[in-house]
């Protein structure tokens, strides 16, 4: 069986723009009856006290404060700082396998070079 396009199946929290806001209320402000009322109020998944809300607020004209903890300043540059520094760590990293690297390459050069000095005060002795 189908389920009725004007009821939600499952609720979901939702965000609203201050224009979809202005919209809604003054839609339901325009309705004459309040079978209209109850309409739009279905039609966008609102209840009364959430227009209520709305309508402070716009009289308020005051943005309410945002919730939760405020951000600590600090935060941000600690969270910063600890890229970098994981940033600079890998470099490090890299920075010694190269060096280690080109101690190998170094020591493998030195040994070539003294075999070939071998080579050559060896043939020419004979």
């Amino acid at each position: 069986m189908p389920a009725n396009p004007e009821v939600r199946s499952r609720a979901k929290h939702r965000s609203f723009s201050a224009e979809e806001k202005a919209r809604i209320l003054a839609e339901y402000e325009a309705a004459t009856t309040p079978l209209e009322r109850a309409a739009i109020m279905r039609r966008s998944g609102l209840y009364s006290s959430l227009l209520s809300n709305w309508r402070k607020q716009a009289k308020s004209a005051e943005p309410k404060p945002p919730r939760g903890r405020p951000a600590n300043p600090e935060a941000l540059e600690v969270r910063k700082l600890r890229e970098e520094n994981a940033r600079l760590q890998r470099r490090l990293e890299k920075s010694e396998r190269t060096v280690v690297a080109l101690g190998k390459a170094h020591a493998l050069l030195q040994l070539i070079a003294g075999e070939s000095a071998m080579d050559e005060s060896g043939s020419s002795k004979s």
